[in-house]
């Protein structure tokens, strides 16, 4: 039978992985939202899509943009401050 220390240790191990993991719902954009969440035009979105910088998803509603990776995206693509 563990001990209460054991037990401890296990249950500290498990709650910081669950606040290292990713969210289990996150948002998808339309071409146009995540062109405004961006703050740039409608295509330049479709120019990182082709250009494999901003990975895309095509469901039944369309395009839709995972607001993670634009995030990401974008602070890649901005311009480094010295």
């Amino acid at each position: 039978m563990p001990t209460t220390s054991t037990k401890a240790k296990a249950t500290d191990a498990a709650n910081q992985a669950g606040a290292a993991a990713e969210p289990i719902c996150r948002r998808l954009f339309s071409i146009h939202q995540a062109a405004d969440f961006a703050g740039v035009p409608v295509q330049w979105i479709y120019s990182w899509i082709k250009t494999r910088k901003l990975e895309a998803y095509v469901l039944a509603g369309g395009i839709r943009i995972d607001e993670v990776e634009l995030a990401d995206c974008v602070s890649s693509l901005a311009p480094k401050q010295p």
